[in-house]
């Protein structure tokens, strides 16, 4: 067993101080109770002698023969002049222990009844009852009067701020107590913390680490706590050369984000040259020519119009990637109906695939409740029917289903179309990728909806996937956790 010096020594001193403090404590905690008995039971012996000498001078000035029906009769009297002379609780009992009168007008029912019970063997006995936080004493003893018992007399007195006083400074003590054993321990550590001197050669060790030596050997072998921290430290170097390793691991990693990020900016750069090119193309032959030729006047413009509004669909695009990739974007969560936005967003896609004679068939399960952004969950349903119908067969059907599995929401949008290749759909989510870039330019695409769509989707703690069979369909399934 490892029992280092420094633990010896603070055992000993602290068990040596802690018998002590208890001694103290527990000496202290006698002493004022004793005394505390001494002073209540002082105190009812007084009260015992001021009660009779105030019975026997309300019978004399009343000239009333004491017996064991006066109490029935005078009782209410006697109580209330009672208490008020004295401040406190008084009760009558008969001589069978019949509660007869009350100076608070009800049972005294709130403490043990060991003293009257004493008070009808004929004994005069006082009771200490605690309860609620509150202390109270009971004296209790029959009345003798010309050596007839007439009855019993119960006082009670509230002693709640004499015991609060005793045991404040009992608490006090108990305070100082702990404190000083506290400030003897922390002494004692200080002091043997100068026994353990071959810390130095941990020290010199740090130094070899601080310029870059990490093949340092700590030759301490003592089984105590430097032993332990000797081999805390060893496991510390060790932690450090993983760390830097990671390090240079996170560099690399780094290196590779700044190259991806190089590779989107050249595409940014790429995709808003050429629309810009044909723009500046046509602007400058219309300019020099005029309104020459009305069918080339005609083209030009129409193309001028239709690069503006690819490049203006662009832009909104990348600034919306932009705003949701931002870490502190803000999202609207609420908690939405996933069933009748998507049943919205069916019918509002609807008018497009008429166009191409597509049919949106829906399949959507109702409550189907998650916490969502509203617009933005319109939005990712927007992107891929969207999609689906831009890239989907003529006289085609999309089919949209919406289901409850577990603890998730489920959707799932399949069209009939080109498909993707397998190798394709493990890039079809980066930014400006593209499976047919002649296709999707006719079709209007930029290669930025599916990165928003994912963008979006992980935002919510979502989940999205594409499967593919060329030549004939590709199904998106998006996962939502649900309330």
């Amino acid at each position: 067993m490892k029992i280092s010096l420094r633990y010896k020594i603070l055992i000993s001193f602290s068990c040596v101080f802690f018998i002590g403090i208890i001694v103290l404590i527990y000496s202290t905690e006698k002493i004022i109770n004793n005394n505390n008995q001494y002073i209540i039971e002082k105190e009812m012996k007084q009260v015992r002698k001021d009660i009779d000498i105030y019975l026997k001078q309300y019978f004399i000035l009343n000239n009333t023969e004491p017996n064991k029906s006066i109490f029935k009769v005078e009782g209410k009297n006697i109580t209330e002049e009672l208490s008020y002379k004295i401040g406190d609780e008084i009760s009558l009992y008969s001589d069978a222990g019949e509660i007869l009168w009350d100076s608070y007008g009800h049972r005294d029912d709130k403490d043990s009844t060991e003293d009257l019970k004493l008070a009808l063997e004929g004994k005069t006995s006082y009771s200490i009852n605690k309860k609620n936080n509150k202390f109270f004493v009971n004296l209790s003893y029959p009345i003798n009067l010309n050596e007839k018992n007439i009855g019993i007399l119960r006082y009670t007195r509230d002693y709640t701020k004499f015991y609060s006083g005793s045991n404040h400074i009992i608490s006090t003590i108990k305070i100082i107590a702990c404190s000083l054993f506290f400030f003897i321990v922390l002494l004692s550590s200080m002091l043997t913390q100068h026994i353990t001197r071959p810390i130095i050669n941990l020290q010199e060790a740090s130094k070899k680490i601080k310029q870059g030596d990490f093949e340092v050997d700590v030759c301490i072998t003592s089984k105590d706590e430097i032993g332990e921290l000797a081999k805390s430290f060893k496991s510390m170097v060790e932690t450090i050369k993983d760390q830097i390793i990671t390090i240079k691991r996170d560099r690399d990693a780094l290196r590779e984000v700044e190259m991806s990020r190089k590779v989107f900016f050249d595409n940014v750069t790429h995709e808003l040259k050429t629309p810009i090119t044909t723009i500046l193309g046509y602007s400058e032959i219309i300019e020099d020519n005029g309104f020459t030729e009305e069918e080339f006047f005609k083209k030009g413009i129409a193309h001028i119009r239709q690069e503006s509004e690819r490049l203006n669909r662009m832009v909104v695009e990348l600034l919306d990637l932009s705003k949701n990739t931002y870490k502190d974007f803000s999202y609207e969560f609420d908690f939405i109906d996933l069933s009748r936005i998507l049943n919205i967003t069916c019918e509002e896609m609807f008018i497009k695939a008429r166009r191409y004679n597509i049919t949106i068939q829906s399949n959507i399960e109702g409550n189907i409740n998650i916490k969502a952004d509203k617009d933005k969950l319109k939005q990712i349903f927007i992107n891929i029917i969207d999609n689906s119908i831009k890239y989907g067969y003529v006289n085609s059907t999309i089919k949209v289903n919406a289901y409850k599995k577990y603890s998730k929401a489920i959707i799932e949008v399949i069209d009939e179309g080109e498909g993707i290749d397998l190798k394709d759909i493990e890039n079809i989510f980066q930014p400006f990728f593209r499976v047919d870039k002649k296709l999707s330019r006719e079709k209007g695409g930029n290669g930025l909806g599916l990165s928003i769509v994912k963008t979006i989707v992980e935002k919510h703690n979502g989940q999205v996937h594409i499967k593919s069979k060329v030549k004939e369909w590709t199904k998106v399934t998006i996962e939502f956790p649900l309330l």
